[in-house]
């Protein structure tokens, strides 16, 4: 039993030729009324009758004509500032707790499906209605066909599957659960983002957009944006290829524990099995120099980690034990260890020093024997005395050879131009540049450009990306603990360049503390290769409630996707010809049959390579728990300013 009728749109408009029929006579039918003498009251009835078919079979054949000619696609359409405006501010759009503007299309449903597999079966052209009608509707409608236009990329039939179009909306509530958008290199993607972002900064939300390559016309677009809504104040840029116009944002400032902040620099170590001891040793080393930092008050930064690293770690041992025997003993404890050292000498057959009380502030090695020997022993302890001295007995050749990883990352964030910006010294009072970070950023209700400049150096935009994300992560995980009613837009283009673990953590997580996520990649293969593995990828994909496809060229990825949207039945019409004959009887006899059956089989909602052919700044997407929309996008033209 089918579930809905079958349909065939694409034969031809048999209707039109009932339509001229009836057409022809109502003709005849005002012609005979004309020339004979019967009574009109017939004729009136028979010709009512005769044009009310007439009409009601060209209107059909109308609808299937208008349906072929809209194959032709749409071209590409442009939107103001200010109507996108109207878009979101409209009552259409404030509906469901205020909702986002997908562009025009409409909902894709198992009917949709059939027309792909039907016209998958010849060339769409071939289905276009007569060039008289084409211009028809075109005069009709104001509209051109998409396809007529020599710069048209993809399949515009694909748009045209439905014949009408409608305003899309997305309720914001549904996009929470995190959004990923996919889509090959010069589809539209940025454009996409450029369109949500917009309407976020509309709305009233704090947009922090992290864009690797950073695109001029997406940080232009953001500013506009703001000058729009009247939040001219509220914009920061920050762009590591333009540091003299950038604001400083210290990466390290925002942290849940201190081990985060050793975390956050060793994740942008090499991965791999074989580099994971040296990871973990340059952790151990970089979570000992934040403790000691932390323990004596001092600001951990890119910079000083970096000094510390490179000059040791001798000095800050040094005084982190000072501070811990002038807090935790007795005043006169420079006696007790000088008396200690000339036990020590004694013992070893040496003379004691008579004054080896001037001398105990500055022998760390005295000071760190008497710590472990006479301090340990009375359950006193200090977690970033033992951490440090770990490191400080370390075999000097070993050491260096376990972080040769981390110096030049360390190296890269710390020199030049990029040392101010990640390490703002508020002591500088000759930089005049704003020196903020992205938690102060979050309260002041912000919108944050970030561009890294993946194209001059990927590795640094990668370490910087990546920081941030963490950094993030962190602020997400203080809201969330401590409360605070934030609405944080967090949009992430070019998402595999700068992704990482806290990331996954901040997918998972962060919707109660009122992040909205929404991330932008080109190929599935590229996170697994920013993760170095297939499964960290897809637990990274399985933290995304929406999916948005644009033009994808990758298997992998199409596969995904279409195993993401489900499958549908899909009906096939099979017509059969049989004819045949008999030699037991008359040379004239012979029997035929035709059968028609309609048989029906589960088939992807759409096809894999239907993904590869969309046009420009179109989409098909997945929302609001299972919502299929297949939509196209205008482009933003701003005014100038």
């Amino acid at each position: 039993m089918l579930l809905r009728q079958f349909e065939m749109p694409w034969r031809p408009a048999y209707e039109a030729y009932s339509a001229a029929v009836w057409f022809l006579c109502v003709i005849g039918l005002s012609y005979a009324w004309y020339t004979t003498s019967f009574p009109d009251l017939p004729f009136y009835y028979l010709g009512a009758i005769a044009l009310g078919f007439m009409i009601f079979n060209l209107l059909r054949a109308w609808e299937i004509w208008r349906l072929k000619w809209s194959l032709g696609g749409k071209g590409i359409s442009f939107i103001s500032d200010e109507e996108l405006k109207a878009k979101v501010t409209s009552e259409e759009g404030k509906e469901n707790s205020l909702a986002l503007w997908f562009g025009k299309g409409f909902d894709w449903t198992p009917v949709h499906t059939q027309r792909v597999y039907e016209i998958k079966r010849a060339d769409p052209e071939q289905f276009y209605p007569p060039k008289m009608i084409m211009w028809m509707i075109e005069q009709w409608s104001g509209e051109q066909v998409g396809a007529n236009t020599a710069e048209y990329i993809g399949a515009p039939w694909i748009h045209g599957l439905n014949g009408a179009e409608e305003e899309l909306y997305v309720p914001i509530q549904n996009l929470i659960g995190n959004t990923l958008l996919v889509g090959t290199t010069r589809c539209g993607k940025t454009r996409f983002l450029e369109l949500i972002a917009e309407m976020a900064i509309e709305l009233g939300y704090t947009v922090i957009c992290i864009d690797p390559k950073g695109d001029q016309p997406f940080d232009a677009s953001l500013r506009a944006a703001c000058k729009q809504a009247g939040r001219e104040h509220d914009f920061v840029r920050f762009h590591l290829a333009f540091p003299g116009q950038s604001a400083r944002i210290d990466p390290l400032k925002n942290y849940t524990n201190p081990s985060d902040l050793a975390s956050r620099i060793a994740a942008l170590m090499p991965g791999g099995d074989k580099s994971s001891s040296f990871r973990d040793f340059a952790w151990g080393v970089l979570n000992a120099i934040v403790m000691g930092m932390l323990a004596t008050g001092e600001k951990p930064s890119l910079v000083r980690i970096r000094s510390y690293v490179d000059n040791g770690i001798a000095d800050l041992l040094m005084r982190v034990i000072l501070q811990f025997f002038d807090e935790e003993l007795q005043p006169n404890w420079e006696t007790e260890v000088a008396a200690y050292a000339r036990t020590l000498k004694q013992a070893k057959g040496k003379k004691g020093q008579e004054d080896g009380e001037i001398l105990v502030r500055q022998s760390l090695h005295l000071l760190l024997e008497f710590y472990l020997d006479m301090i340990v022993p009375r359950a006193l302890r200090d977690e970033a005395i033992e951490a440090l001295a770990t490191i400080y007995k370390h075999d000097s050749a070993h050491y260096s050879k376990m972080i040769a990883n981390l110096v030049p990352i360390l190296g890269m964030l710390t020199t030049g131009d990029l040392g101010a910006l990640l390490s703002p010294d508020p002591r500088d009072v000759a930089d005049t540049r704003p020196m903020t970070d992205l938690a102060s950023l979050i309260r002041a209700n912000s919108v944050v450009s970030i561009g890294l400049d993946s194209l001059a150096n990927k590795t640094i935009s990668s370490a910087v990306g990546s920081m941030l994300l963490s950094d993030l992560t962190s602020v997400a995980a203080a809201f969330y603990n401590y409360g605070g009613n934030h609405k944080v837009f967090l949009i992430v283009d070019e998402a595999a360049e700068v992704v990482n673990d806290p990331y996954i953590q901040m997918l998972n997580k962060s919707a109660g503390a009122g992040f909205i996520n929404l991330a932008a990649i080109q190929t599935i293969p590229d996170l697994a290769a920013r993760f170095e593995s297939m499964d960290k990828a897809r637990q990274m994909l399985g933290n995304f409630n929406n999916l948005v496809s644009m033009r994808i060229k990758d298997r992998v990825t199409q596969d995904f996707v279409t195993e993401t949207f489900g499958q549908t039945y899909v009906y096939t019409q099979q017509k059969i010809l049989a004819t045949s004959s008999s030699t037991e009887k008359t040379i004239t006899h012979f029997t035929g049959s035709v059968q028609e059956r309609v048989t029906e089989a589960l088939e992807d909602v759409l096809p894999p390579d239907v993904l590869g052919q969309l046009p420009n700044w179109q989409y098909i997407a997945m929302v609001s728990g299972g919502r299929l929309i297949k939509g196209r996008l205008p482009i933003i033209s701003h005014e100038e300013a």
